[in-house]
């Protein structure tokens, strides 16, 4: 009896490593998914190392790659993409968002959670503007517990070494409040609400896909509010181009060629040529005012 008893203490004590390693998921906060937006791009090996990072700390994790195709150094862009796609996760998934022009400067490595309980890693730039606007804040931390990173920390690789050793951590179960004090003067966008005055909606385009079509910030509310219907006739000005269009729900509806505007699948107002560019057309970027008036 005591034998066993030995044997069996000593089989607990292997078990303590591995605890300490990951929580189960019933302890953790998270829910074991680490999903990546960069502007790195697929050709060279920074997806690969900061991957390999994350399977080195928690072999566990499931790792998402949202893309890694952002435009080098658009913030806004990142953060739009950033926005859109995170909707669709479940409570628990932890986010490394990594557009970062500063990288190495004295801007701080973060980390958010928002009300919904998911986590975003990342440059302490404006990234984050637009999920916080939507999703809320519980708590941005600034990263400081070298407990947290991989050092040697590089000056030019700082998505390798503090965001995502931060995100693999935070996945296996780690408390965010460990990873650095909260903070309170993090940064954020200027954003300009769309809003309706006098029947007319006035809003910016938010994104452009790589079919050139625009999303707008113009909401399915704004859209209500003018008393908008399918087939109702518009007036649409971007970038100091006015065109008349129809408001209808796809591509399909109108003739290929034509312009048409749409709820994209994000209830923003979108403005497309169907098999065709509408971003080449009015040479839109992202923040271009959009103007639109719905006709008689």
């Amino acid at each position: 009896m005591r034998f066993r008893k030995a044997v069996l203490l000593g089989f607990l004590l292997l078990l303590i490593p591995v605890i300490a390693l990951s929580r189960s998921p019933v302890q953790r906060s998270t829910n074991g998914i680490i999903a990546f937006l960069t502007d790195w791009g697929s050709r060279d090996w920074y997806v690969g190392a900061v991957k390999g990072v994350a399977l080195s700390i928690f072999p566990e994790a499931t790792l998402i790659d949202i893309t890694h195709e952002i435009p080098p150094f658009e913030l806004e862009e990142g953060a739009g993409t950033l926005w859109f796609s995170s909707k669709e996760f479940p409570s628990g998934t932890v986010f490394v968002a990594v557009v970062d022009p500063g990288v190495g400067t004295e801007r701080r490595p973060i980390v958010v959670h928002t009300e919904d309980d998911k986590f975003f890693i990342g440059p302490d730039n404006g990234l984050f503007t637009y999920i916080m606007l939507d999703f809320g804040v519980k708590a941005v931390y600034h990263i400081t517990n070298i407990e947290f990173m991989r050092p040697p920390i590089s000056h030019t690789f700082h998505g390798r070494d503090i965001f995502t050793p931060t995100a693999a951590n935070l996945a296996a179960g780690r408390r965010v409040t460990e990873v650095g004090p909260e903070i309170h003067d993090y940064i954020m966008f200027d954003v300009e609400a769309a809003y309706v005055e006098n029947g007319i909606a006035l809003g910016e385009i938010m994104n452009h896909d790589l079919y050139g079509n625009l999303r707008s910030n113009i909401t399915r509310q704004h859209v209500d509010s003018l008393g908008l219907a399918f087939g109702d006739r518009i007036r649409i000005t971007i970038e100091g181009k006015t065109i008349e269009t129809v408001f209808v729900n796809t591509y399909g509806d109108v003739p290929v060629g034509d312009f048409l505007t749409y709820l994209a699948s994000t209830d923003l107002l979108a403005i497309a040529i169907n098999w065709g560019n509408a971003r080449e057309f009015f040479g839109a970027e992202i923040g271009s005012k959009v103007i639109l008036e719905k006709l008689d």
